[in-house]
């Protein structure tokens, strides 16, 4: 499974998650650090990822 950890996410669970076997990548570090909720979710849906954060505004 393919996971996109939210800023609001220590990046050690990017880590976490690939010790599981998953796929993970930090919005960070694809240059979306400060990007708005709508980007995230747009950028997540384009590549196929399952988005984790901690954001209750998010949904």
């Amino acid at each position: 499974m393919r996971f996109l950890l939210d800023a609001n996410m220590p990046r050690s669970a990017a880590g976490a998650v690939q010790r599981l076997g998953h796929d993970a990548v930090d919005v960070r570090d694809v240059g979306l650090g400060g990007a708005d909720d709508a980007q995230i979710a747009a950028y997540a849906k384009e590549h196929k990822f399952a988005l984790v954060t901690r954001d209750f505004d998010f949904s």
